[in-house]
């Protein structure tokens, strides 16, 4: 089992290391195509790889950052460990676009905290970062690799979103910690966590305005994005959500235009709220907010 986090941040970076044989796998790993087929063959490779590091610990440089990964028991930094070239190349760099130096980037399921690591460092300083996780764990995975980049600007809020406010139970799964869920049943493991909606979570951090948002909580996006439509005013919506999506109801959306025709989901939803599918990927959608909530 992987130790926590804690037990290796006053360590010093680069003492992880994979050794030839851990490297000699991420190398194989690295020369794979982005995309799909490279995630396929990474598997031929990955045994070798995560054979090389110690511990379940790998300090390696991954987009663009130094990061210290937990690979065993998180797909996310897995799959940032081996192959990071697949990691939402397209949406990371959306993300990178959007990122002026004044902009508010908001990273609802935050994981390991790749996206808000990307969104600071493209941001710069003066950008801001508030970075929603539920998880003790992650948030530390998350500050340390913060720490080390030299990015002050991400704020961390161990919260669980939702459509009310009180306690809830967050189910994990130690074999995979980002497909911890509010929604989950027969988890391995279980926390108390603290539940709210995103406009008390804006009022809370002073936030006037999202320009970015990205948003993936295991299935209880429609739920958060329900309440924040009907109690927070248009002006304050994010003017571009990357959101994680079911595959078969966005591609509905996205060929005839329109959302009635698949079921209920927060793609959907957001389509009924003037917002429309920019891109779309293997995992996510990318919305942009139409300037004329009519069209």
């Amino acid at each position: 089992m992987t130790l926590p986090a804690r037990h290796f941040d006053q360590i010093p970076f680069g003492t992880f290391a994979p050794n030839l044989l851990g490297k000699a796998g991420l190398a194989f790993g690295r020369a794979l195509p982005a995309g799909k087929a490279g995630l396929k063959l990474a598997g031929i490779g990955r045994p070798l790889a995560l054979a090389g590091i110690k511990s379940g610990v790998a300090d390696i440089e991954a987009l663009g950052l130094k990061l210290r990964l937990h690979p065993r028991d998180n797909l996310c930094e897995k799959r940032l460990f081996m192959t990071p070239q697949c990691f939402d190349p397209v949406e990371l760099e959306v993300l990178r676009a959007a990122m002026t130096p004044a902009a508010v980037f908001l990273d609802i399921g935050a994981n390991a905290g790749a996206y808000s690591l990307v969104a600071a460092k493209a941001g710069g300083p003066h950008a801001r970062i508030i970075a929603v996780e539920p998880q003790q764990e992650m948030r530390a995975r998350m500050n340390y690799n913060a720490q080390l980049n030299g990015l002050h600007n991400i704020e961390t809020i161990g919260a669980a979103l939702s459509d009310y406010e009180g306690e809830s139970v967050l189910r994990m799964v130690e074999s995979n910690r980002g497909r911890a869920s509010l929604e989950g049943e027969g988890r391995e493991s279980s926390d108390a966590v603290r539940v709210l909606t995103l406009k008390t979570l804006l009022e809370e951090t002073g936030l006037e305005r999202i320009d970015v948002m990205k948003i993936d909580v295991e299935g209880g996006e429609a739920r958060i994005l329900s309440a924040f439509f009907a109690e927070v005013e248009r002006p304050r919506w994010p003017g571009l959500i990357i959101m994680e999506r079911p595959q078969v109801n966005a591609r509905v959306i996205t060929k005839t235009g329109n959302p009635a025709l698949a079921d209920e989901n927060a793609v959907a939803l957001a389509c009924r709220h003037g917002y429309r599918i920019s891109q779309e990927t293997r995992l996510n959608a990318v919305l942009i907010q139409n300037p004329d909530p009519a069209v």
